[in-house]
């Protein structure tokens, strides 16, 4: 049958082993996901999801300053050289919607195809995340400061106390920016 608009019909994909090993990168950490022929991508994706998330940590994935930006299929790409925007967005599309894949094994193919290929996730900085860090706390000191002149009455001490939060707070993002950059 041929390709229709919204319709996909594809062979029966046919796995190569029973349990297919997949290599997963992300920065010097790496491990081992055992693929089941009996899923399709969808089942793929939330398991490379799940195996993502492992490999950050509960503490990196809720205040890390980074996040995954782009998915490679190792060993096409491995290491530090420049990524261009416009590659891989169809991976991490699929990464954040795995239901559209439902049924489908485009995906499952291409990973099962050779048993050196591997998916290598690579860790960007997110703008949203660092403006929160910035601004949030910014906003407070200055909200602080208000407040404790409109109850005092004394400006001065009030803008010397949220200057020496504001000071405080980028020591400790300064901080957190350096262990965003070692692997640990």
């Amino acid at each position: 049958m041929a390709y229709a608009v919204g319709l996909h019909t594809q062979h029966p994909w046919i796995p190569p082993q029973t349990n297919f090993p997949l290599k997963t990168f992300r920065g010097s950490d790496h491990t081992v996901m055992y693929i089941r022929p009996s899923w399709d991508d969808e089942r793929l994706l939330r398991e490379l999801k799940k195996t993502y998330n492992k490999l950050r940590g509960f503490w990196r994935k809720w205040f890390s300053l980074k996040n995954n930006t782009h998915s490679f299929i190792y060993p096409q790409r491995v290491g530090s050289a420049s990524v261009s925007p416009h590659r891989n967005l169809r991976f991490r599309w699929c990464l954040n919607h795995p239901e559209s894949q439902g049924g489908r094994y485009d995906f499952m193919r291409a990973l099962t195809r050779r048993a050196d290929y591997g998916i290598e996730f690579v860790e960007r900085w997110q703008v949203t995340r660092l403006v929160i860090a910035i601004v949030l706390p910014l906003a407070l000191s200055l909200l602080v400061a208000i407040i404790y002149t409109l109850r005092t009455g004394d400006v001065s001490s009030a803008f010397t106390i949220a200057g020496y939060m504001t000071s405080a707070y980028s020591v400790f993002l300064v901080l957190l920016g350096i262990l965003n950059l070692v692997e640990f």
